[in-house]
């Protein structure tokens, strides 16, 4: 049955976050870098030709027929305003990337671990106000200049949506405390920084969070917008163990919504990468004024379980979905959604995280349109549903008796230094050094899978086996192929320079006794497969953290497969976008998102095959 719409789109908007009936639920795909591909201009053009990508935006709207768009124009990363988040540089394209690439962040070290008392002492904007210069090389006065010349250009592109029709959703996007501090460290740097030197981050970090929230506060009252899009990702118990999101996330998150709520801000939650074990701690928020945006990764039905009747939560179609899936997959979901997540109201048909670059036009379609005439299930014949709290169950590992591995398994960077030291210096045989080291990490390992040990604890031991091979790989004689489990080429395809994910899984193959070749970043396709012929791989690993490099992984297995070198070889892939849906795309044999999984997975097929 068709829906009788009976309200506009920002009406409906608020009456969903207010947790208050709509005529249907608001349909708000998050498009941003899609406007362009589907408008039919260059990613690179886009960035050169203001208007056109402002007119990319405003034609999607009007061809598409959702409620309400995000932002006035693709020209805008992140909205403009002062120091909003950390000041990274973009790599663009049609400069530092192809023509139509999708544009992406050079993370690099921007301060120093000894800039947090810096930080505390001085704030936020004073912080950089004086060391932007020496981080970026250009002046604090031409900074400055640009962002207002930014800002200006905002506030034009909003009345020219404005006048076409178009509602735009967001007056500012700014970084929570833990994605300004990690991008500005690295999220290796930032890891360490937290077990390292706690104390400096927390007083930093309380000494940043005034600046942030006035930062926005301000940049919505110039575009008269009052929506805070905060970008979280590296705080939740994807990354971290909850005490560290309990103190170093949780008190600044709520300081940023009860500042925005009292300023008559909505405070949007991007929660970016899996939030499932820290959900529960919503439940603190004020009833009915924040939405919790998803991005697919987050079990959303879980989510409503425990939300329901709490917070609006938005999402979650899957950029795999809307990329490589059919508009009869879409529309499936769309009306799964709607159905659980949308019973009682408080739902958004929202885009898990922005639309992909590559969404094809008729998933686009089938999304809206089945938002927009889908009623959903009767609600009243929908059983209630149980309220569970997310949690991840702990059983402490045994640690390994040797000291080395014993420290390692603790993640103690010094200790686990000074030992290796120390046997090197007093002529130990070096494999039995290794061994320790191998049974280290496998002690983080198990206390990993048992839930005790979380990503940061993944990357810290990487780090400390690192640093370890390092010393004692002088010390070692050239390596029989035979004493390997084999070979493995691991890398990331054409189109992503992410690189985290990747460094982690490579580092666990060597400890699991693989030879391995890293090809790195932004690979060629062609390039990737002649690796993988020229040393006779058996294990082919692709990382992937966007969706366009979806088509490069599928063109490297299509490459073996012309070359006669498919057979006998595992592919695996894993990153964030990925399904096993995209695993049977690209042609794959194996997917995982858990590092240490991955790896099991692939001596499992040596063992089959052997």
């Amino acid at each position: 049955m068709a829906i009788t719409e009976n309200m506009e789109a920002v009406e409906r908007l608020k009456a969903a976050v207010a947790l208050e009936p709509v005529d249907r639920h608001p349909v708000f795909p998050i498009i941003v870098t899609a406007a362009a591909r589907l408008y039919g201009i260059t990613q690179g053009e886009a960035w050169r030709n203001h208007d056109a990508a402002r007119e990319a935006m405003i034609w999607c709207f009007r061809e598409f027929g959702y409620d309400i768009a995000s932002k006035p124009n693709y020209y805008y990363p992140m909205l403009p305003g002062r120091n909003l988040s950390a000041p990274v540089r973009n790599l663009i394209p049609g400069r530092q990337l192809g023509e139509d690439d999708l544009y992406q962040i050079d993370e690099r070290e921007l301060f120093s671990r000894d800039d947090y008392d810096k930080l505390a002492a001085l704030g936020w904007n004073a912080f950089w106000d004086e060391h932007y210069e020496k981080m970026s090389g250009k002046s604090l006065e031409k900074f400055t200049n640009m962002q207002m010349f930014s800002n200006q250009l905002y506030v034009e592109d909003m009345k020219i949506c404005e006048e076409n029709g178009v509602p735009i959703a967001l007056g500012v996007a700014v970084d929570s405390v833990v994605m300004a501090f990690s991008l500005s460290r690295t999220l290796t740097e930032f890891t360490k920084d937290l077990h390292d030197v706690p104390d400096k981050v927390e007083a930093a970090m309380k000494a940043t969070a005034d600046d942030l929230i006035a930062n926005a506060i301000q940049v919505c009252r110039n575009n008269n917008q009052n929506t805070a899009f905060i970008v979280l990702e590296r705080g939740s118990g994807f990354y971290y163990r909850t005490e560290v999101f309990e103190r170093f996330e949780l008190p600044f998150l709520m300081k940023y919504i009860d500042s925005f709520i009292a300023e008559d801000i909505l405070p949007w939650l991007h929660l970016d990468t899996d939030w499932s074990l820290n959900i529960p701690y919503f439940k603190k928020f004020p009833k009915g004024k924040c939405v919790c945006d998803l991005d697919g990764t987050t079990d959303i039905f879980r989510a409503k379980e425990i939300l329901g009747g709490r917070v609006c939560i938005s999402g979650d179609v899957p950029a795999a979905l809307l990329s490589i899936g059919s508009p009869e997959e879409v529309e499936a979901y769309c009306k799964r959604l709607i159905d659980e997540v949308g019973r009682g109201g408080g739902f958004m048909l929202t885009t898990g995280c922005e639309c992909p670059v590559d969404v094809k036009p008729e998933n686009l379609r089938a999304m809206v349109e089945t938002g927009k005439s889908y009623k959903g299930k009767d609600t009243k014949a929908a059983g209630k549903a149980k309220t569970v709290e997310a949690k991840r169950s702990v059983k402490v590992k045994a640690m390994p008796e040797g000291a080395i591995s014993r420290a390692l398994g603790e993640l103690d960077f010094d200790e686990v230094g000074d030992l290796v030291k120390k046997a090197v210096a007093g002529g130990e045989d070096p494999f039995s050094v290794l061994n320790e080291l191998r049974l280290g990490m496998n002690a983080v390992g198990e206390r990993y899978s048992s839930g005790e040990y979380f990503l940061g604890e993944l990357i810290l031991s990487a780090e400390i086996f690192k640093e370890a091979m390092d010393l004692i790989e002088p010390q070692l004689p050239a390596r029989d192929e035979s004493d390997s489990l084999g070979s493995v080429v691991i890398g990331t395809t054409k189109g992503d320079i992410h690189d985290i994910g990747k460094n982690i899984v490579a580092t666990l193959f060597k400890v699991a006794g693989f030879t391995v070749h890293d090809v790195g970043v932004d690979v060629e396709p062609k390039a990737f497969a002649d690796k993988v012929v020229e040393v006779d791989a058996k294990i082919v690993a692709m990382s992937a953290l966007i969706t366009p490099t979806f088509a490069s992984m599928k063109e490297v297995v299509e490459i073996l497969e012309e070359k006669n070198m498919r057979e006998g070889r595992y592919v695996i892939i894993g990153g964030g976008p990925t399904t096993d849906d995209v695993r049977k795309y690209v042609g794959a044999d194996g997917w995982s998102l858990d590092p240490r999984v991955g790896v099991d997975m692939c001596i499992d097929f040596l063992k089959g095959s052997g």
